[in-house]
C-alpha cells in the first residue's frame, strides 16, 4: 500500500467543480417566499414544534464556521496537549471574546440557542435539547479534520433516543462531510486516513496520544464500536468542498444566499465586479463562491507538526485541487452541491440588512432568518409536501 492515500483508492471523493461534474438537486426560493421574522414567539413556531415532534427530533446541533471558533491558530490546541484544563479556559474565552465581536454575524451566538431553544419547548412536551458544537475554526484540512473527530466524540456522547438536527454555518458543514465520508470508508481507508494524521494527535517526542478525542475516533471508526444515530444536516453558505456520503447522512439540504446575475444562467454565481458589489452582496453570499479548493491557509507555526499532516490530507481529500485553477472554476460559477439538495435563497432586503452582512455569508445565523429556516428544513425533511418548484 502506498504511503499516506495517495493511491487513487484511498482517496475521498470532493467537489472538483468542472463542467463534467456531476450536477446536483437545486431549487430557486425567490424574495416573496423568504419572509424574515425579527419579534418570533411561541405560537409561530407551533407548526414547526409539531412537525419536529412528529419526526422524534429530540437534540438540535448548531456548528460554527471558519474563523468563528476559540483557536484559529491552533495555539489552544497546542496547549491542550500539555494541559487540556487550561486550553479548555483558554478557548471558552477566545469564543466569548469573538462571539461578543462578531454577535450574530456568521455565527450561532449562545442567546440564539437560547432563544431557539425557547421557541420551540414548553413545560408539557419533551425537550428538544439545544446545543452549541465549538471546533478551533482553522482554515485547512487538518483543523476540519481535528473538528469532525471532536464532532464524533461529542454525537456519539448525546443520547441516542430520537433524530438529530445539525445546523452547520460554513465550514462547519465541511466538518460533517468530511466525517460522513471518513465513516463509510473501508477499513483500510480508514487505517490510510489515521496514518496519515498520526504525527497531529500522537507526540513523536514523548511517544504518546495527546489528543484523547482521535482514541475515541479510533475505537468507533475502526474497532467497530457503533452507535447508531439518525441525523439530518441543514448547511448554510457551505462552500463546495468535500462531498458528503448520503447513506450515513440521507437528509441534506444546503441553504445559500444567491441573486441571479448571469443572464445566461440564472444558476451561476457570479465573481464580484467591484468592492460594491462585494460590500452589497449584490449576486448573494460570496465566501460562499470564493472558498473552494486552493483557498486554504497554511497551519500556523504554533502547531508546527500540521504542516506534514496537511500535505497529506490535501492528497487524501482534495488531490485536484491546485491554486493556478482558481480562477477558472470561480469562473464557473457552480452553486449546487451534487449530494443532498441546494436552495438558493434571494434573501429579500431588511431594515438591519442581514443578507449584506459578511459579503452575504453573515445572512444565515441572523434570528430573523430562523423561523423562515426551521419552517424549510421542517418541510423538507419532515413533510411529503414541497412547495418550492425546482
Amino acid at each position: 500500500m502506498a504511503r499516506y492515500g495517495t493511491p487513487g483508492h484511498l482517496r475521498f471523493p470532493h467537489h472538483t467543480l468542472s463542467p463534467d461534474e456531476l450536477r446536483g438537486e437545486v431549487s430557486q426560493v425567490p424574495a416573496d417566499h423568504a419572509v424574515a421574522e425579527f419579534e418570533p414567539n411561541s405560537s409561530g413556531f407551533a407548526p414547526v414544534v409539531q412537525q419536529l415532534r412528529d419526526a422524534n427530533v429530540r437534540h438540535i446541533l448548531l456548528i460554527h464556521g471558519t474563523f468563528a471558533g476559540g483557536d484559529i491558530t491552533g495555539f489552544v490546541r497546542e496547549v491542550k496537549r500539555f494541559s487540556p484544563v487550561r486550553a479548555s479556559r483558554m478557548d471558552e474565552i477566545s469564543k466569548a471574546w469573538f462571539d461578543e465581536l462578531a454577535g450574530d454575524v456568521g455565527n450561532f451566538t449562545d442567546a440564539y440557542a437560547k432563544q431557539l431553544s425557547g421557541l420551540i419547548n414548553t413545560e408539557d412536551s419533551p425537550m428538544i435539547k439545544v446545543e452549541r458544537f465549538g471546533w478551533s475554526g482553522e482554515n485547512h484540512h487538518i483543523g476540519r479534520a481535528d473538528g469532525a473527530v471532536s464532532l464524533l466524540r461529542k454525537i456519539t456522547s448525546m443520547d441516542a433516543k430520537g433524530r438529530l438536527l445539525v445546523m452547520a454555518h460554513s465550514h462547519g458543514g465541511s466538518l460533517l462531510a468530511m466525517l460522513s465520508q471518513i465513516a463509510a470508508a473501508s477499513h483500510e481507508v480508514k487505517e490510510a486516513f489515521f496514518k496519515a494524521t498520526r504525527l497531529h494527535y500522537h507526540s513523536p517526542l514523548r511517544s504518546k496520544v495527546d489528543l484523547e478525542d482521535w482514541v475515541h475516533a479510533r475505537e468507533i471508526l475502526l474497532d467497530g464500536h457503533k452507535t447508531k444515530r439518525e441525523i439530518d444536516v441543514a448547511t448554510f453558505g457551505a462552500p463546495l468542498r468535500y462531498r458528503w456520503n448520503e447513506h450515513v447522512v440521507p437528509r441534506l439540504l444546503h441553504f445559500t444566499q444567491h441573486r441571479p446575475s448571469d443572464g445566461d444562467d440564472p444558476l451561476k454565481a457570479v465573481i464580484p465586479r467591484s468592492v460594491s458589489d462585494l460590500i452589497s452582496a449584490a449576486s448573494g453570499d460570496y465566501i460562499q463562491h470564493l472558498a473552494i479548493a486552493g483557498t486554504d491557509f497554511f497551519p500556523s507555526f504554533f502547531a508546527w507538526r500540521d504542516v506534514v499532516v496537511e500535505r497529506r490530507l490535501r492528497k487524501m481529500f482534495e488531490s485536484t485541487g491546485r491554486r493556478r485553477d482558481i480562477f477558472q472554476k470561480l469562473k464557473y460559477g457552480r452553486r449546487e452541491s451534487s449530494d443532498g439538495r441546494t436552495l438558493l435563497v434571494d434573501y429579500p432586503e431588511t431594515p438591519g440588512r442581514e443578507q449584506q452582512k459578511l459579503f452575504g455569508h453573515g445572512v444565515y445565523t441572523s434570528p430573523a432568518w430562523l423561523q423562515f429556516h426551521l419552517e424549510t428544513i421542517c418541510e423538507h425533511f419532515y413533510s411529503r409536501v414541497v412547495n418550492f418548484t425546482d
